[in-house]
């Protein structure tokens, strides 16, 4: 347990030193954009890159999106009936939907860093594939759809997505042996290695909650780590995963909601207020499930 507790110390301590930066006005909302910006456009492409074209990849990584998929669509029908169920206002009906199915890998990437390294970053890069893919098409799609905005375009920003860039890249160099040069690698690994703190201090200092109804709460959040954790197990069992791969899907499935539910909802004029406490939520709760399930799986 002290060993665990030893290695997660620096995440918790960046996550919680971003939440005291936004307090003492350091940091705001436009300070926490542009640091998942420069994560999303550099240092998780550079990321990316330093670490996948180096792993062995097996067979059984490559089920990883397959599985992912799966969780998703699982998770979408439980959402829409929840939804529909609890007879939500539209635009809480959104934010319920998208939340439940963006997992928040970012959130799960410093844990999985610090204890399984780059085999387990590896894996959940892989996993990611679907979860990246779903939330600018189907979680997107709904947003527009019931914020009254119905846009076009999807398959141009999915295309030039620079994780995705980076992650089709590494794997193709992975898959034919090359590798970057000792220079380009090096570069590549300072870079990326802002990825971890950048994210934890922009998820801190994101951190918000507000009061919002407590019933849709505790829907989305049974949704998102109650059902995808449950439905984690399920599928690793069903495709025989051990070890490892099996440790990433359990904990993939019952990451927090993504960031991305508040962006969606930002843009499309949904219940921000909603997205915001959802996704808070879901981190606190995930500050303590997450060392659980590491010490268990």
């Amino acid at each position: 347990m002290f060993d665990l507790a030893f290695l997660l110390a620096p995440a918790f301590a960046t996550f919680f030193l971003g939440m005291l930066l936004r307090k003492a006005s350091v940091l705001d909302d436009q300070a926490a954009d542009i640091l998942f910006k420069i994560v999303y456009h550099m240092a998780l492409p550079a990321l990316l890159l330093s670490v996948l074209p180096y792993v062995a990849i097996s067979t059984t990584m490559l089920q990883l999106p397959l599985i992912s998929a799966f969780l998703i669509l699982l998770t979408l029908g439980a959402a829409m009936l929840t939804g529909k169920t609890l007879n939500m206002p539209e635009k809480s009906y959104a934010v319920l939907v998208s939340g439940s199915i963006i997992m928040n890998l970012g959130f799960v990437m410093p844990f999985v860093q610090s204890f399984y390294g780059d085999d387990g970053l590896a894996r959940l890069f892989v996993f990611d594939i679907s979860n990246g893919l779903s939330a600018y098409t189907i979680a997107y799609s709904v947003a527009c759809r019931h914020g009254g905005s119905i846009k076009k375009g999807l398959g141009p920003k999915l295309m030039t997505s620079p994780p995705l860039l980076a992650l089709i890249t590494a794997l193709l160099l992975n898959v034919f042996g090359f590798r970057p040069v000792p220079i380009a690698t090096a570069v590549l690994h300072s870079i990326g290695g802002l990825t971890i703190p950048l994210i934890l201090l922009g998820l801190g200092a994101s951190f918000k909650i507000a009061k919002i109804n407590p019933v849709h709460l505790a829907a989305a959040m049974a949704l998102r780590m109650g059902l995808g954790l449950a439905l984690g197990v399920w599928l690793a069992s069903l495709f025989h995963l051990e070890g490892l791969d099996r440790a990433i899907v359990i904990l993939s499935a019952s990451a927090p909601a993504g960031f991305n539910t508040m962006t969606f909802a930002s843009v499309e004029k949904l219940d921000r207020e909603f997205a915001a406490t959802l996704v808070a939520s879901c981190m606190i709760a995930s500050l303590f499930l997450i060392p659980v399930l590491l010490t268990i799986l």
